[in-house]
């Protein structure tokens, strides 16, 4: 029932009251003033709480759950009941506010599905990025590896050696470099085949790892040929690790597939620089080369080292050859 036909009922009452006291005044006198009295006293706390307190206190405890988060049906929804003019008005705030409450509530959910769905999009997006990343890492690998014996390729070595020379050049500190070649490799495979020539690069390789330092570097530059990159280290010391690495290879035993032991030397030419002139990469390189040749025709199974002070005029071509193909000094 709507607010204004509660008030005309409560006006015609307060209306038909005192008419009704009037005309039996003289018989009841005292109980029409009784009642009189009571209805005034009484009146407005009757109509107060038929009119506005209850269905206040309804919408108010409706606006609590929703507050709490506990969306609870108190009455019909609007789509679920028909239209009627005559309804309380507070009776339709409170079934709007119901209806909100359900709509809340059906948003709430949707919203929770849809930040499960962004979570696991992330985490599949995290675990992409994850396995990417490992890709990556392995092509990188790959690219700086030799897949045969795990060393550093020919590549990776150049591209570190440009990096120490550099550093050595700054720093003002030895940098020195030695070539191991393996001695009538080409006989090992035609005689044993290239199964057990891929055996001794393997051992070779296992036993340059276990001889230097972590700063160090080794690498497979060619077919049996290794380089031995050293930072911050004097051709004294050079000398004394070559040697022993030279001396570990020949008392190696290395193995073939059925068995049989082979007996493998090598050859090693050294180079140590300490001036910037000297610690060019394809300087470098050719010197420690150039010793690598010295030690094969001076009979293999032995180090040779190119010395600094002989190189005179020689030297001095080098330079100028690499001057004119645009490297500076």
């Amino acid at each position: 029932m709507k607010i204004t036909t509660k008030l005309q009922m409560l006006m015609t009452v307060a209306a038909v009251v005192p008419v009704m006291v009037i005309i039996f005044m003289d018989q009841t006198v005292a109980a029409g003033a009784g009642v009189a009295a009571l209805v005034g006293l009484l009146g407005p706390f009757v109509a107060a709480h038929w009119l506005v307190t209850k269905d206040l206190g309804d919408i108010r405890q409706l606006c609590k759950l929703v507050k709490e988060g506990k969306y609870r049906v108190h009455t019909a929804l609007p789509n679920e009941a028909s239209d009627n003019d005559e309804e309380n008005e507070f009776v339709s705030v409170m079934r709007d506010m119901n209806w909100m409450a359900r709509e809340i509530k059906l948003r709430e959910g949707q919203l929770n599905e849809a930040i499960d769905d962004l979570d696991r999009a992330q985490q599949e997006l995290l675990e992409q990025k994850q396995a990417l990343e490992l890709a990556n890492k392995r092509l990188n690998e790959m690219a700086m590896t030799d897949p045969l014996t795990g060393l550093s390729n020919r590549r990776h070595f150049f591209d570190h050696l440009e990096q120490e020379i550099c550093r050595a050049n700054r720093i003002e500190r030895p940098l020195s470099l030695f070539i191991l070649d393996i001695d009538y490799f080409k006989q090992v495979n035609d005689t044993y085949g290239h199964q057990a020539g891929d055996g001794v690069l393997k051992a070779i390789a296992y036993i340059l790892r276990n001889r230097l330092r972590r700063s160090d570097m080794v690498a497979r530059i060619g077919g049996e040929e290794f380089a031995i990159l050293l930072s911050d280290t004097d051709l004294l010391h050079t000398l004394e690790l070559a040697e022993l690495i030279r001396q570990n290879i020949k008392e190696y035993l290395f193995q073939t597939c059925d068995g049989k032991s082979i007996n493998i030397t090598c050859s090693i030419g050294a180079f140590s620089g300490d001036r910037p002139d000297y610690t060019k990469a394809e300087l470098l390189y050719k010197y420690a080369d150039k010793a690598l040749y010295d030690a094969k025709n001076a009979g293999r199974d032995q180090v040779a080292y190119y010395d600094c002070a002989k190189l005179g005029q020689e030297h001095a071509e080098l330079l100028e050859q690499l001057g004119q193909r645009g490297v500076t000094h």
